[in-house]
């Protein structure tokens, strides 16, 4: 997820936010409509709404909630609108010095050219600035569920797993195991699966694996490439199990002793991103084998006016 320093947040205000609340010439149905055509997410939903109801604050929590790289393209391409008639009066001026009539010079034209130039610098650094984190692919997909599904828990442990990958990478273990076992306890209460005995990560993905159609010995009839898919099948065990020890032995949940070793942010930074990919599979597949378990939400889709 993309973190902005207080002078990046004060510039994004400054190009993009003309009034209070407001972002650039939108209304509340092209700002629907804008993030909907080029991200395919309603930001109207609660998921965007934690920092305020307002457009300029909605624009604020998808940045924060988004990958390095979506930020950039929700960037450049309200740096685009911003900068529309401008870039049409270069143009222009283009055509114009191009034809016979010859009613502009090279110097106006170069002119404009070195205005633009200039006016872009600042947000070039900016975009190379927010380039330069680390990306997070799974974040926007997380978000769009957890608000779909009501799966307030999946939202809040994939924050705390990555927000403390380097800072201190043993509760990012501890949250990156969380996360799954929230997603797999979703789906037993949803299924009306009985409880397994033990509760620990290994078991509940076993128990939720087989009415999801994720055994490794399910039957794949027909597929030219069942013994790939049943190798990533079995893998996705293995790597649920290793997600499990590493918390069981690294993590926070038992407390820690003095002088325990610190988990190295690399690994802790695999697993996150391992459990955060895993744990949208879960969900998107069940989503897409039992929509009806979809539970009732309070607006969750939110409205806007005219």
């Amino acid at each position: 997820m993309a973190q902005l320093k207080h002078y990046q947040r004060d510039q994004i205000t400054k190009w993009f936010c003309p009034e209070p609340g407001y972002v650039l010439d939108f209304t509340n149905r092209t700002f629907s409509e804008f993030f909907q055509d080029h991200f395919e997410i309603n930001i109207y939903a609660d998921a965007f709404s934690e920092k305020g109801t307002s457009k300029f604050n909605r624009l604020l929590a998808f940045i924060e909630l988004s990958p390095p790289h979506l930020v950039i393209e929700l960037l450049k391409l309200l740096w685009t609108r911003k900068h529309l008639e401008r870039d049409e009066i270069i143009d222009r001026t283009h055509t114009a010095y191009n034809s016979e009539s010859w009613s502009v010079t090279l110097e106006q034209l170069n002119s404009l050219h070195e205005e633009a130039s200039r006016e872009d610098v600042p947000f070039r650094k900016l975009i190379g600035e927010i380039g330069s984190q680390p990306s997070h692919t799974a974040g926007p997909l997380i978000h769009r569920v957890s608000a779909e599904w009501t799966l307030d828990t999946l939202e809040r442990e994939y924050r705390r797993a990555f927000d403390n990958i380097d800072s201190d990478p043993e509760a990012a273990v501890t949250a990156a195991s969380s996360m799954l076992e929230s997603v797999c306890r979703s789906i037993i209460s949803a299924r009306n699966i009985p409880p397994p005995k033990t509760l620990d990560i290994k078991t509940l993905y076993k128990a939720v694996r087989e009415p999801l159609g994720l055994s490794p010995d399910k039957d794949l009839p027909g597929s030219e490439i069942e013994s790939d898919i049943r190798s990533v099948l079995s893998g996705l065990s293995n790597v649920v199990s290793g997600i499990g020890a590493l918390r069981t032995h690294s993590g926070t949940a038992h407390g820690r002793e003095r002088g325990f070793r610190r988990l190295d942010p690399r690994i802790a930074r695999l697993s996150v991103s391992t459990a955060s990919t895993v744990a949208l599979f879960l969900v998107e597949t069940w989503e897409k084998q039992f929509p009806e378990d979809r539970l009732p939400k309070n607006d969750i889709s939110g409205s806007y006016e005219e």
